[in-house]
């Protein structure tokens, strides 16, 4: 009885040890680089699907774990896992210019806004040479009635 007591706290505490290891900053560094595969999200073997303990992620973390253990580079590691799993599983850093996008944006809505303004603003037309309103025989027989009207508002 007692040994068996013993051996369940030691099996604890190793299991507990093993999982400490699995969760380390070297695994995390690698698992960056490596998709989830448990086809339920988008993220790296560092998901919280199940609460970290997906059907992929712990055994991706794991076989991290065992083969930084046993002197693999982080370059061998993802390389192992790009043959194991195909070229998908490889996650990239992402891309150092994106600070670049806003700048971008920027610029393409200023050109944009010169366009439309310039458009808006379209050729300078000289005035039509013309009778002026006075002198109009449509306007001069409504005249009077508008004057009317007008004055009736004051």
């Amino acid at each position: 009885m007692k040994r068996s007591l013993l051996f369940l706290i030691l099996v604890g505490v190793a299991l507990a040890q093993t999982e400490s290891q699995i969760e380390s900053e070297p695994v995390r560094r690698v698992g960056q680089h490596i998709s989830c595969q448990c086809g339920a999200c988008t993220e790296n073997v560092d998901c919280n699907m199940s609460s970290g303990q997906c059907h992929f992620c712990k055994p991706a973390r794991t076989k991290i774990f065992q083969m930084q253990q046993a002197g693999v580079s982080d370059d061998g590691i993802i390389a192992e896992f790009r043959k194991t799993y195909g070229a998908a599983i490889v996650r990239l850093d992402p891309n150092n210019y994106f600070w670049i996008v806003p700048y971008l944006a920027l610029v393409a809505g200023g050109v944009v806004v010169w366009f439309v303004l310039k458009r808006m603003k379209g050729p300078m037309k000289p005035a039509a040479a013309g009778p002026a309103i006075e002198d109009d025989p449509i306007y001069a027989r409504y005249r009077g009635a508008i004057e009317k009207d007008t004055d009736r508002l004051e």
